[in-house]
Formats: structure tokens, C-alpha cells, sequence
């Protein structure tokens, strides 16, 4: 591979990276609606996909027994309910065990959803979050440890959504219809696809959405709901200085949603 720019070719015979995205909250901005909505993206060497099916496993396991569902999907609101604290606790203890993962999260409150018009529409705003989301995995596919990647993306189906119009959407963007400031989206096989929860990779970007959700919940001086969260804080995606906030975090609008919260400072030191 030479030069700063691959070909089709060298693109193509990078190593793969497994990218599998969930999300947590609604996109309503009504007074019901949840205070925020986040994405988040799970990156696992294809080489080390084994950890994801291991991990998933284990985790059903856990939650079924040997009960003729065993097989059922991982879903953080149905299975790690708050009265189940020590399903969380086991979760994210499994997930941090995952070698060579990396996670990446997009997180939009919506006290900052309302100021921006688009947004208003539940189609829009989730195409846009999509979009920040894989731009910070084209990123994090080039800059990966060990040499650049090309990044296989796997979105959990969303109920009532079209995702061709949001391919549609992406495509547009990455054909440089607007300004992306330098993203490497040639770092993601096109198109991306969505899939329903049987896959296991999917079922833990949920969880880890899930562990994203019961620490925005808390309050903001809260240090104990972000616990399970910060077990897996060495997952980040971080940029090449370290910076986390911008990196493995976006947050749309104020930052202070998060950057407030009593247990930031730890969850953003690597």
C-alpha cells in the first residue's frame, strides 16, 4: 500500500473490522419523550468476532438458564431491568473482557434536538445521528492499533423505519454532496446493513447502549449509576492524543449533558 490515499484494491484487502450498532431512547422531542437518544457503535476485529458469539452466549446463558428460550435475544430493557442489578453488573464485567473491542457512542439530548429544526422529524434525526456515528467509525477504522481497517456495518433494525431512505441519506453524504471534514469513508464497506437482534454483535451493542442509559438516567451527581458504564471505559474510542469527547463520544449540542456529570472525569481519563 502506498501513499496516503489507498485504491479500491488495497481498500479492499484491509482487515475487516465488525461493526455492530444499537441505540437507546426515542426520538421524540414531545415533554414525554426520553431526555436523550443515543447510538452506539461496538468494533470488534473479525478475527476476534469468536469473543462476540462467546460473550453474547454467555450472557443468554445467564439470563435464561437452561430454559427452552436460551436462544432468545439479548435486550436490555427487557433483560437487565433495574431490580436485576446484578445482570448488569455481569454484563458489563463480560463485556469489558472483550480483548480488542472498541466502542463509540453518539449521544443527542434533547433540550440541545430542540434547537435544531431538522430534527423534528424522527427520520431525519435518526439519519443524522447515524451519520456522526459512522463518521467516527470510519476514524477509528483507519487509525485502528495495528494498522487501518475496513469497517463491516451491522445497524439493529428500527420499528416503522425505512432504512433505505437512510442509506439514501448516508450515500449522499459520503458522495460529498456536504462537508465532512476529512471523513475516511472509504474505511466503510458500502452499502451498511440492518439486521434484526438474532445477531449476537448487535445484541451487545445494545446492552452497551443500555449501560450508556442507566447512567444518563442518574442524576447528574450521581458517581454509582455510571459503575457498570466505567468498567468498560478502556473500550473508548479515543483519538491518536487520547481526547475522548468528539472521539468514542459525540455529543450533539451541549456537551454539558454529559461533561456535568459527577462520574465524566473518570469515564473520559484513559
Amino acid at each position: 500500500m502506498t501513499g496516503l490515499l489507498l485504491t479500491s484494491a488495497e481498500l479492499g484487502a484491509l482487515p475487516k473490522l465488525n461493526v455492530y450498532v444499537d441505540e437507546t431512547g426515542d426520538r421524540g422531542l414531545g415533554h414525554n419523550a426520553s431526555p436523550f437518544f443515543a447510538m452506539t457503535a461496538l468494533m470488534v476485529p473479525a478475527e476476534d468476532d469468536w469473543t462476540v458469539r462467546y460473550t453474547a452466549g454467555g450472557l443468554r446463558t445467564l439470563i435464561h438458564g437452561n430454559r427452552p428460550n436460551v436462544s432468545t435475544p439479548l435486550h436490555w430493557v427487557d433483560h437487565f431491568k433495574k431490580k436485576h442489578p446484578e445482570r448488569r453488573l455481569y454484563a458489563a464485567r463480560s463485556l469489558a473482557q472483550m480483548p480488542s473491542a472498541k466502542v463509540a457512542h453518539v449521544i443527542v439530548p434533547k433540550s440541545s434536538a430542540r434547537s435544531y429544526g431538522g430534527l423534528a422529524d424522527g427520520v431525519r434525526f435518526y439519519n443524522y445521528t447515524a451519520r456522526l456515528l459512522l463518521e467516527r467509525v470510519a476514524h477509528a477504522a483507519k487509525q485502528w492499533e495495528g494498522g487501518p481497517r475496513l469497517a463491516i456495518v451491522r445497524l439493529g433494525t428500527v420499528k416503522g423505519m425505512d432504512h433505505s431512505d437512510t442509506a439514501g441519506y448516508l450515500d449522499w453524504v459520503r458522495s460529498g454532496r456536504v462537508e465532512t471534514w476529512n471523513v475516511p469513508w472509504e474505511h466503510i464497506k458500502w452499502p451498511p446493513a440492518w439486521l434484526n437482534t438474532e445477531w449476537d454483535g448487535i445484541q451487545l451493542a445494545d446492552v452497551h447502549a443500555g449501560l450508556l442509559n442507566a447512567a444518563l438516567t442518574g442524576a447528574q451527581t450521581d458517581t454509582a449509576c455510571a459503575d457498570n458504564l466505567l468498567l468498560c471505559k478502556h473500550q473508548l474510542h479515543r483519538a491518536p492524543t487520547g481526547r475522548l469527547l468528539g472521539y468514542g463520544v459525540k455529543v450533539l449540542g451541549d456537551c454539558r449533558f454529559v461533561t456535568e456529570r459527577s462520574w465524566w472525569l473518570k469515564w473520559s481519563v484513559a
